[in-house]
């Protein structure tokens, strides 16, 4: 009995917090929910005009979190870190679903789960091309309309910047 007990211990993460593991206090998982009310927040702000060509403009991210606080008052996301990470990450992975969907025979499924329709072969060209998008081929991507809509001009930037 006593060497369960101490199985159980040892997986908790009381122990592993005493043995000197670091814990990222940054990182956070989103919910869904979560991130639909960013979205819809970051929409809004668009709407409102807080958005210019080279990005949005400062306090955004103070309005962000409040939206999120309004939505959920117990939340502990703030806007830096939690809120400027998610966009970051959104905003890497919206560049590389449009480079991916630029390709010709390249895109969304049919079935309406968005997910990325290509074969084999295609893939690894876009794999070689663009790294982040390792991971991307099996994943469903149903913000990306709202990313267009948020991130949309600042994609259209960057390829006028490119050419």
């Amino acid at each position: 009995m006593a060497s369960a007990q101490q199985g159980l211990v040892a997986g908790s993460n009381e122990i592993a917090k005493g043995k000197g593991c670091k814990t990222d206090k940054t990182r956070r998982s989103w919910s869904t929910k979560e991130e639909e009310i960013l979205l819809a927040s970051l929409k809004e702000l668009v709407v409102l005009g807080w958005k210019a060509d080279n990005g949005f403009k400062a306090g955004y991210l103070h309005k962000l979190e409040e939206a999120m606080r309004k939505e959920f008052p117990d939340t502990d996301i703030k806007g830096m870190p939690h809120i400027n990470s998610k966009l970051g990450a959104w905003k890497r992975n919206y560049n590389s679903l449009c480079l991916i969907l630029d390709k010709t025979g390249v895109g969304f499924n049919s079935k309406g789960t968005f997910m990325i329709d290509c074969n084999n072969e295609q893939w690894e060209q876009i794999v070689v091309v663009d790294k982040n998008a390792g991971t991307m081929c099996f994943k469903s991507w149903p913000m990306f309309e709202g990313w267009q809509e948020v991130f949309g001009k600042d994609r259209a930037m960057a390829k006028l910047q490119n050419t």
